[in-house]
This record gives C-alpha cells, sequence and structure tokens, in this order.
C-alpha cells in the first residue's frame, strides 16, 4: 500500500514513541491518528480515483505545519538537498530569501548583485505570481522551486509592491548565484568597510580575517554592513558577533521543553577595539539581527538605517530517514538585554532612509561621517 512505511509511521505516530534526529515524539491519545488512518482508509479504497497515497501524506505534512507558522515546513528529499547547497554559498536562481508574512509570499531581502538585485526588487515585495501559477496558496519551498533553475532560462515574477497602485511583472534571467559571504575594503585611510551578505559556514573567521587585513590597512574605526542579509546559522552569528564583543552573552535562546540555551562569545576569536557602525534596514532578519542586537545592548556601536525585518525564532532541521527532513520552529531567541524583536524588528538609532534614485548611499555616508567625527576625537585625545 505504501512504499515508504517509514514516513507513515512517523506521521501516524502509530507507535508511542518515535525518536527522529534527538527529538522524542510521544502520542498520548491515539483517537485522532485512528480518525487519520480511517481516512487514509477510505481514501485508499473508495474514492473516485486512484491516488498516490505517498503524496496525500506529504500534502498532509505540509497542511500541519502551515498552521504553525510561516517558517515551520517539510523539506522533499531534494527539497532538502537544495537548502544544504544553498548555506554552501551557490545555487542557481535569482538570488531572493522569501518568507510568507500575512499568508503573502514576501521577498525578505534580495541577495546583493544577484538578478533578483538588479531587476530592482525590493525587500516587502509581495510575489503574487510565478511564471503565472498564483502563489497564495503554494508552499514556501514550492515557490523556491519555480524560481530556482538552469542559468540563462527565465521567470517573470508578478509583484505587488506598497508604493504602487497596480501589480507588475518582473522578467529575470536565471544565473549561477554564488554568494560571496564576507567582503571589506578601505572607506578611507582609517575607516574600514566589512560586508555580510548571509550567516553561512565559517562565515565567523572570514570575518575575523577580513578584520586583520583591514588594521593591517590602518582602520581604525568600522562599518559593519548587515543590510540585505537575511539571516542563516546561528552558530556563525554567535562568533561573528563575537568579533566586537569581548566577553559576554551573545543570544538566549528559550524552548519549550529544555532549559534557556545561553550563547556566549567564544573563546578563539579576539575581539577588536574600535569605533563601529552597523548599518541595518528591513531586509537584515535574524541571525543578523541577533548581532546588531548585541552589538546594540554592550553599546559596541550605533545602529544606522532602518528598522530591521522582525524575526526571532530558531528554526531546527530535522531528518526524517529517508533523504526528508522537518524545519520546526523549536525556540525564540532574545537579545543580551531580553529582547524578543519577532514581527518587531529593531530599531536604528539614527534613522537614515535609503533613496535608490540617488548615487550617493545616503546610509553609509552617515556612518562614514559618524566614524570620523569618533576618529578625529580619538586623535586629539592622543596628542593631549
Amino acid at each position: 500500500m505504501f512504499r515508504n512505511k517509514k514516513k507513515l509511521l512517523a506521521v501516524l505516530l502509530v507507535i508511542t514513541i518515535l525518536t527522529v534526529g534527538g527529538f522524542k515524539v510521544i502520542a498520548d491519545d491515539l483517537t485522532p491518528l485512528k480518525n487519520l488512518q480511517n481516512v487514509i482508509y477510505l481514501i485508499d479504497n473508495y474514492y473516485v480515483e486512484d491516488k498516490n497515497l505517498e503524496d496525500l501524506i506529504d500534502s498532509a505534512i505540509t497542511g500541519m505545519l502551515k498552521e504553525l507558522d510561516p517558517y515551520s515546513s517539510y523539506l522533499s528529499p531534494d527539497e532538502y538537498e537544495e537548502m544544504q547547497i544553498e548555506f554552501d554559498g551557490e545555487f542557481g536562481g535569482i538570488g531572493i530569501v522569501i518568507t510568507v508574512r500575512e499568508e503573502k509570499l514576501t521577498i525578505v531581502s534580495p541577495i546583493k548583485n544577484t538578478p533578483g538585485d538588479r531587476a530592482g526588487l525590493k525587500s516587502g515585495d509581495v510575489i503574487k505570481a510565478i511564471n503565472g501559477k498564483l502563489t497564495s496558496k503554494m508552499s514556501q519551498q514550492k515557490a523556491v522551486d519555480l524560481m530556482r533553475g538552469e542559468p540563462g532560462t527565465h521567470v517573470t515574477l508578478t509583484i505587488s509592491r506598497e508604493d504602487k497602485e497596480e501589480d507588475f511583472d518582473v522578467d529575470i534571467t536565471r544565473a549561477n548565484v554564488e554568494i560571496p559571504y564576507v567582503e571589506h575594503n578601505m572607506e578611507s585611510d582609517t575607516i574600514g568597510y566589512l560586508s555580510i551578505y548571509q550567516f553561512g559556514s565559517e562565515v565567523g573567521y572570514k570575518t575575523e580575517e577580513a578584520l586583520t587585513d583591514l588594521k593591517k590597512q590602518g582602520a581604525e574605526a568600522l562599518i559593519l554592513d548587515l543590510r540585505t542579509n537575511p539571516g542563516g546559522i546561528l552558530d556563525e552569528a554567535v562568533k561573528v558577533a563575537s568579533n566586537f564583543i569581548e566577553d559576554g552573552t551573545v543570544v538566549t535562546v528559550k524552548s519549550r521543553r529544555k532549559e534557556d540555551e545561553v550563547y556566549n562569545t567564544v573563546s578563539d576569536i579576539e575581539a577588536v577595539d574600535m569605533p563601529m557602525v552597523v548599518l541595518i534596514n528591513e531586509g537584515s532578519a535574524s541571525a543578523s539581527e541577533i548581532v546588531a542586537g548585541a552589538i546594540s545592548d554592550y553599546g559596541r556601536g550605533k545602529l544606522v538605517g532602518q528598522k530591521t525585518f522582525g524575526k526571532g525564532t530558531v528554526q531546527t532541521v530535522i531528518p526524517l530517514g529517508d533523504g526528508s527532513a522537518l524545519r520546526l520552529t523549536t525556540a525564540r531567541y532574545y537579545t543580551p538585554n531580553g529582547t524578543f524583536i519577532h514581527e518587531k524588528g529593531i530599531e536604528p538609532d539614527i534613522k537614515v532612509e535609503f533613496d535608490q534614485e540617488s548615487e550617493e548611499d545616503a546610509q553609509l555616508q552617515k556612518a562614514i561621517d559618524l566614524l570620523k567625527d569618533k576618529v578625529r576625537t580619538k586623535s586629539l585625545d592622543k596628542a593631549s
């Protein structure tokens, strides 16, 4: 009847305790599960058409998770593999990060210097359709699958934007999306610039290497650019923050059943001691907010730009044994001062709007001006 009995057992919980990736699933009352079994039996034997019951089970899992929150989802074997490829830093597609907000498929941020970024997509844009297929009942992962594809092929997104009266189409040519997670340069003789696009593998140590190089070039102050950074791996966010905070708690993770997990700065990264400004905007989410929140709470630097996205939950990816996986919201995170920023975001210390039509990056320029004053004051203190 079923090609994949393991999956059926996992979904129906017909055994009392099932351990999946270290998580124990316990069913005290099996009555609702018996109802589900009966429905499956009736469909299999009496529905007017023959149906692939494994597909129905996948749909049932997807439906259950959709009732939880926009960030919990079921990943088929192919989708799970795609997710792992993304964190390695290279994939074929258009280069945007999406979520479901208020039941709408919403762009968290375009990744810099990718087809989506060059096409003018913005954080907060709602994707109404992909190649004419409406997204209103589409899973987040299905949308990702439709937008990814071979480089050189095209995808058309129908976009709804807050400041536009009518929806409009954006035709985008897919490309190999390579994410240079960390980039740096000198903005002046004394001000270094470091941009983190996403918190992928090894970003914490790559940040340390970039800071070492900037100091060698004469950096006495630093701009950390987290704009349109959608987040990533929690441990990497802690390591990045450790580059700027000498000692202390970076983030506290609170879950339903376990004791609070306190993530402190790591001992093998030495924090730099220089004035800094952190650039944030509405596309700064999740791990970006962990880093920005910690730097702000410790008074290590000013936040400049626009309010962040507001994602304060942690997702755990649990392999299910057949190549598929469950991405489940398992905890909430809090900044060192105990602030829960979910769906609220982090307000900048100095608000500066970004004008896409202008040749000047007003947010970056504000950061430079602030740090020039800091470096000048520091020099005067030394002279006196």
